[in-house]
């Protein structure tokens, strides 16, 4: 199972610094993976150098100015060449040569050196790339022509020359754009942490003041003042003040959650009200965000099939292409002559420039992952996505999965209607002081205003209940199993004694409460399922998919979820009995997802061919899990499944782009039937049809993908909510 890296770790590679690609064997320092970037950065001028920015875009205008002034003089060179020989048409036919050379350098000075620079870096890294053989034919072209100009004789092809360098630079602008763009959802993460933040210092033991520091300089410790409507910064502690803080993101809880002293905070989460003091617990970069941002990053490395079959494709491209072109130039120069070969071989380079190849797995895996962070879906790369597509079988767990995890009362019995009040008062003082998740449930269920007695001696009866004592009655209270009734002594009246008699023990979880020796009210428990269970089966069923429920609960349990939810239930398993239903499915070449919490299910979850967690929240790195889901959102699962196999059309739609264009494209253009300013402009083509159909992956899902959004509040509500938080 392939794991996000530590923080630590010194290996990470150096990234480019615009669309943040892995940049192998890169220094340190600014560091771009191609000239697109380079150029586009500049543009973008993301490190605040306007004059840099402006020169960049000065000289893309110029350089297109000067580009097309060069075709028009071309043309009229063209023009004149079947027109008679005589010395006006000569000496025109010179002036218009000169003129298209002095127009030709300012482009080759503002849009080959980069490329130039670009090529030279690669080689010093021992790699050869497309620039240097587009290099070669922008030179050899441009060579040729200012020979001819010399001469005053021949064909010059400057125009060949200014309309690549223009075409090859705005596709490496759109392919680094398109990059960026791929990665927005992570940006848009990254976002949600401020840049500076208020430090409170203490001076003279008591007195404090607050100084405005970047967020990288937040040490653990720290202590942070946030206001109402500011974004948390760091992971922390609350230690001074109360606030209702929207968590929504990690938890999926749509009510805002209450804080005050003590309560843990989360990085990126929204104070909606309130002055907090902050204790920072860890680095921005360690906090809860900082961890799911490096889990995406480190996903995006990890390569699945397709990218690695076009990773090997690229490797043997550049030197089949450059063999390929030196054939075409040996061939039509026996053939035609030298401006044959050079055109028809700069041709070859042009068309099969495998901008489009190196696009078409990376980008629609990184705007896929994007997408599915966004979502609050966590993938482990772009193999787990791949994976994913090929599920034929969904297995889930119940309790945690399924179900909510805890229990709610269904049903309040009591022996005397007379007591109903009394009885629920002393059930809500004793579960009070207990933390059993019964205990939660049933106080839950007791909304009672009134004053609850006070209790003494409250002791906890293992595997059985609560046990209590009134500080102003003698005798005791009781609130457990109908096995501590029993051991106690307690006497059953005959109301309850029916219902006892009619309900399944193993089914349905009772909670007795009594006192002066006498049963006085049952509870009815049931696990809940969670709301969207239903829906979710819909859109699993939908997808094809062969769903059953693996659970250690009883059977009786079991059949009831079963009429429940309307899908097979295996109950009473025991973990080796989940391991080998998943192995039997494997062997029957299904592909299968196994669905739990990724902490009792591990197991289950690594031998299945996806193991998909639920409710990871901040535990991002949850070994078991292929699949992280963020929030308790079982709607994610169809939509992940849903969502891979889109994703992997797309990949697979994109390869085979790229294979026809380049190989219909080559055998054209080793044949001479393109001209080298028509394969340029096709190989922008290309990359832009690839670059569109991977950000299509974007906006997939879009209408639930609620994981960045965050929806206004009801000001009153939060003023009630602040004001309880106040006065606990």
């Amino acid at each position: 199972m392939s794991q996000p890296p530590s923080s630590t770790n010194t290996s990470e590679p150096v990234r480019c610094d615009y669309c943040e690609l892995p940049v192998p064997g890169a220094t340190q320092g600014p560091v771009y993976c191609c000239s697109g970037c380079r150029f586009a950065a500049a543009v973008t001028n993301e490190r605040g150098d306007v004059g840099e920015s402006r020169w960049m875009l000065t000289g893309l205008g110029v350089s297109l100015f000067f580009s097309m002034n060069v075709v028009m003089l071309t043309m009229a060179l063209w023009a004149y060449a079947d027109k008679p020989d005589t010395a006006f048409a000569a000496a025109l036919a010179d002036f218009l040569r000169w003129i298209a050379l002095l127009f030709t350098i300012p482009v080759l000075a503002w849009l080959g050196v980069p490329l130039a620079r670009n090529a030279w870096e690669l080689l010093k890294r021992r790699q050869l790339s497309t620039d240097l053989l587009l290099l070669t034919g922008v030179l050899a072209a441009f060579g040729y022509s200012v020979v001819s100009t010399i001469r005053s004789m021949g064909h010059v092809y400057f125009e060949v020359s200014c309309v690549i360098l223009v075409l090859v630079t705005l596709g490496r602008w759109l392919e680094a754009t398109g990059r960026l763009k791929a990665s927005e959802a992570l940006h848009a993460l990254e976002s949600l942490l401020p840049e500076t933040v208020h430090r409170v210092v203490t001076v003279s033991g008591a007195q404090t003041h607050e100084v405005l520091i970047k967020l990288s300089d937040v040490q653990v410790g720290d202590h942070l003042r946030v206001r109402a409507s500011e974004r948390i910064p760091v992971d922390g502690t609350v230690v001074r003040g109360a606030a209702t803080v929207d968590e929504q993101f990690f938890t999926g809880e749509s009510w805002p959650a209450a804080k005050r002293v003590g309560s843990p905070l989360m990085g990126g989460t929204l104070n909606l009200d309130g002055d907090l003091i902050v204790e920072a617990t860890a680095l921005p970069q360690q906090g809860a965000l900082g961890r799911l941002v490096e889990a995406v990053r480190h996903a995006q490395s990890v390569k699945g099939r397709y990218e690695q079959l076009a990773d090997r494709c690229s490797r043997v491209f550049f030197p089949v292409i450059g063999v390929i072109a030196l054939g075409t130039a040996i061939w039509h120069g026996w053939q035609t002559g030298a401006e044959a070969a050079m055109l028809n071989s700069l041709a070859v380079v042009l068309i099969a420039c495998p901008c489009a190849l190196a696009l078409a797995t990376p980008l629609a895996v990184w705007a896929a992952l994007g997408a599915a962070a966004r979502r609050g879906v966590l993938l482990r790369g772009g193999e787990t996505l791949e994976r994913l597509a090929s599920v034929t079988a969904l297995r889930l767990d119940k309790t945690g999965t399924m179900t909510t995890g805890s229990p709610s009362v269904k049903q309040f019995l009591c022996e005397a209607e007379t007591e109903r009040s009394e009885v629920l008062r002393r059930a809500a003082a004793i579960t009070d002081s207990s933390t059993h998740i019964f205990s939660r449930a049933v106080r839950g269920f007791v909304e009672t205003t009134d004053l609850l007695p006070k209790l003494e001696n409250v002791r906890s009866v293992p595997g059985r209940g609560v046990v209590a004592r009134l500080a102003d009655e003698p005798g005791e209270i009781q609130l457990g199993s109908y096995r501590l009734m029993q051991e106690s002594g307690f006497r059953v009246g005959p109301r309850l004694s029916a219902a006892i008699m009619h309900l399944d023990q193993d089914a349905e979880s009772c909670v007795f409460v009594g006192w002066d020796g006498e049963v006085r009210g049952l509870f009815l428990l049931r696990e809940e399922l969670r709301s969207e269970t239903r829906e979710m089966i819909r859109e699993c069923r939908a997808l094809g998919l062969d769903m059953e429920v693996l659970t250690g609960d009883h059977a009786a349990r079991g059949a009831r979820l079963q009429t429940e939810i309307g899908i097979p239930v295996r109950a009473e398993l025991l973990p080796e009995q989940k391991l080998a239903a998943i192995r039997d499915l494997r062997a029957a070449h299904q592909r299968v997802a196994m669905v739990g919490d990724g902490v009792n299910d591990a197991p289950a979850l690594a031998l299945a061919d996806v193991g998909i967690a639920m409710g990871c929240g901040t535990d991002v790195t949850r070994e078991s899990a292929d699949v992280c889901l963020i929030r308790n959102d079982l709607l994610s699962i169809p939509w992940a499944i849903g969502f891979s196999r889109k994703a992997v059309s797309t990949i697979r739609q994109n390869l085979f782009t790229s294979f026809a264009y380049n190989g219909i494209g080559v055998v054209l253009a080793a044949c001479g039937w393109l001209h080298p300013a028509i394969a340029a402009a096709l190989m922008v083509i290309s990359s832009l049809v690839v670059l569109g159909n991977s950000l299509r992956l974007q906006h997939a899902g879009e209408s639930r993908s609620e994981g960045l959004q965050l929806p206004g509040r009801d000001p009153v509500q939060t003023e009630l909510t602040v004001s309880e938080v106040a006065h606990d």
